[in-house]
């Protein structure tokens, strides 16, 4: 990506997105939010995504894509619109029913964000523990199956700290234990940030593999244009708080917009 971008947003940049067919499995709906102190972060925030879709939202930094991914994970509070999850509205819900829905998501943050002072294992228990009634010998079960499939050897790296690994094992970790649960739905932000071309590779490798094996739905916040080329069912780019495009890939790089093709510089 260019280090300086022009930020005139195309004019024609669309209020909503047109809802996919069949039922959306995460749908947001003019969605505004703004800090304590009345900056507005996101407005008129509008899209749907089908089960099994992957989303990469993009955009220059500080323009509010961590921001929409705490939003439709319920962790923070939009000033209005609705958000969606199968047919619950996460903005009205109580803090009970938000954690039901949210027990159908896992998430995965910038820099894995593992506990320092708990083994491999003890982090991807942790929700096990906090979320379900599953036993000892079950979790140690669920734990072992979950690192297999971020193909990490579950003997050699469940007693590691995560100080022991790898910036590309900690990344794979994280989504271990984001999936944990079993989710339907997995937010990432930022899962590539800081690692070599080769482990990006290998993330990006495993949001695909959890879309075509599991179907889940995801959303991923990147910087990474080839990564995000590479996984997604459809790009946001975020621009002065709206969305100035959503589509394919394919519709992104055929596009004729001035502040797109700056955007997408030499890729």
């Amino acid at each position: 990506m260019p280090a300086a971008v022009n930020t005139t947003v195309p004019a024609a940049a669309p209020p909503a997105v047109p809802l996919a067919a069949g039922r959306p499995k995460i749908d947001v709906r003019n969605l505004h939010y703004a800090t304590d102190d009345g900056r507005t972060i996101l407005e008129g925030i509008s899209f749907a995504l089908r089960p099994g879709e992957i989303l990469c939202v993009m955009g220059l930094s500080g323009g509010g894509k961590s921001t929409l991914l705490r939003c439709v994970a319920g962790l923070a509070k939009p000033r209005s619109g609705q958000i969606f999850i199968d047919d619950d509205d996460v903005t009205a819900l109580s803090e009970d029913e938000l954690a039901r829905v949210r027990a159908r998501m896992g998430v995965v943050f910038q820099y894995a964000a593992l506990f320092d002072s708990m083994t491999v294992f003890e982090n991807i228990a942790y929700p096990l523990r906090e979320h379900t009634k599953l036993t000892d010998d079950e979790i140690e079960e669920r734990v072992r199956e979950k690192l297999s499939f971020v193909d990490l050897e579950p003997e050699k790296v469940m007693d590691q700290m995560p100080a022991e690994l790898s910036g590309g094992m900690r990344k794979r970790v994280g989504v271990a234990r984001g999936m944990a649960n079993n989710p339907e739905i997995m937010l990432y932000d930022e899962p590539t940030s800081g690692l070599d071309p080769l482990t990006t590779g290998t993330i990006t490798y495993l949001i695909l593999k959890l879309q075509r094996e599991l179907g889940v739905t995801s959303v991923v916040v990147s910087h990474d244009i080839r990564s995000s080329f590479r996984m997604a069912s459809k790009i946001a780019l975020l621009a002065e708080k709206r969305i100035a495009f959503f589509g394919t890939p394919e519709e992104m790089t055929g596009s004729d917009d001035k502040y797109i093709r700056e955007f997408l510089g030499g890729f």
